[in-house]
């Protein structure tokens, strides 16, 4: 994908955000390739940040590859060989594409206060 999207991202197969790409939310998918921005929390079992690629934010993966120019800024967590069930609080499916992931953690903070 290469443009602009806020929101939410949910796929059983693998997702590529081109240079063009900026993706601001929750992604969950087998593998994704990142040639742009992803900012928010990632799910997946593999993912290649690519040397043009940038990802600011929390990710859960099984393998990840970063080539040289490309950045991570944010905290990991692997994922598990016997599976980190990883969905959407029933809340947040039903959120159209404009929400943030700030509308998210906002409303988690003021639940954990």
């Amino acid at each position: 994908m290469d443009g602009r999207l806020d929101g939410i991202i949910d796929s059983d197969y693998d997702v590529s955000i081109g240079k063009q790409g900026e993706v601001t939310g929750f992604v969950k998918a087998r593998s994704i390739v990142l040639s742009g921005v992803l900012e928010g929390k990632v799910a997946c079992e593999r993912i290649d940040i690519l040397a043009s690629g940038k990802l600011i934010g929390e990710l859960i993966c099984g393998e990840v590859t970063i080539e040289a120019g490309g950045k991570f800024i944010g905290e990991s967590r692997e994922l598990t060989e016997g599976g980190l069930i990883v969905s959407l609080p029933e809340e947040r499916k039903h959120v159209n594409s404009k929400a943030t992931l700030n509308d998210f953690s906002e409303k988690e903070n003021s639940e954990n206060e």
